[in-house]
């Protein structure tokens, strides 16, 4: 009999072991959200790439040809206001052509490749600008990029979007539970998809030297795109 009640004092002890362990701080109820931000912005500025290439039989009048033709490429993107901060040298080089013609090298023309990046603040001068660096001389359009003005208040709305979708969601998910949402413990950003500071970048083929008159060139069309901006969070907060 003494036996028996033993037994029963010692089960009655991990009973209320077990209790305890179940209100520590590890136990605390909580509920984990991630909220979505998103931003649909339009296309406001451009980047544009291009080149004066030019090939010659001697490196220094290959070098000055190009020189004279880069020279009014930017002269005529500068008279349509286009700051002269915002036209930069991207590349130079000068090499000569080479190929093997019965196992000897045999060199040909020297070109030379002079690559400007210019910033239009305005999207609607973008169109312009092409017409005129190709008329004035250039011949290579490589990279025409869209881009986004102010873009840091895009980025502040769409986080702040975010964190409000959390928010909501885990105010939701609390009351419908019968719980009452408290204190925030952790929010993590996710990687965003940054691509909203140019909105596409496609590299043309090479144009060539346009021979046509004034009266025959018809302007480029130039329109921008939509990006839209978008943050995601993670978020832990405390039920009560």
């Amino acid at each position: 009999m003494k036996k028996s009640k033993f037994i029963l004092f010692a089960l009655s002890a991990v009973f209320l072991t077990s209790c305890t362990i179940k209100t520590t701080e590890n136990n605390r109820r909580t509920v984990s959200v991630t909220g979505t931000g998103s931003v649909e912005v339009e296309a406001d500025n451009a980047t544009i790439i291009l080149s004066v290439i030019t090939r010659g039989k001697e490196a220094g009048s290959t070098a000055r040809e190009n020189a004279e033709k880069m020279t009014k490429v930017q002269e005529a993107v500068l008279e349509l206001g286009i700051l002269k901060e915002d036209v930069s040298t991207e590349h130079y080089t000068i090499n000569q052509d080479s190929n093997y013609s019965n196992g000897k090298v045999v060199y040909g023309d020297y070109v030379a490749t002079n690559r400007i990046r210019i910033f239009v603040k305005d999207l609607s001068m973008a169109g312009n600008v092409i017409d005129a660096a190709l008329k004035a001389g250039a011949n290579q359009l490589s990279s025409f990029q869209y881009g986004i003005n102010s873009k840091d208040v895009y980025v502040k709305q769409a986080r702040t979007l975010a964190v409000q979708n959390a928010q909501d969601t885990a105010n939701l998910l609390a009351t419908t539970s019968g719980a009452f949402l408290g204190r925030i413990l952790s929010i993590n950003e996710h990687q965003n998809n940054f691509g909203f500071y140019r909105v596409s970048a496609k590299a043309a083929n090479a144009v060539e030297e346009a021979e046509d008159s004034a009266a025959s060139f018809t302007a480029t069309p130039i329109s921008g795109g939509k990006t839209t901006i978008t943050f995601s969070v993670d978020a832990v907060y405390e039920l009560k």
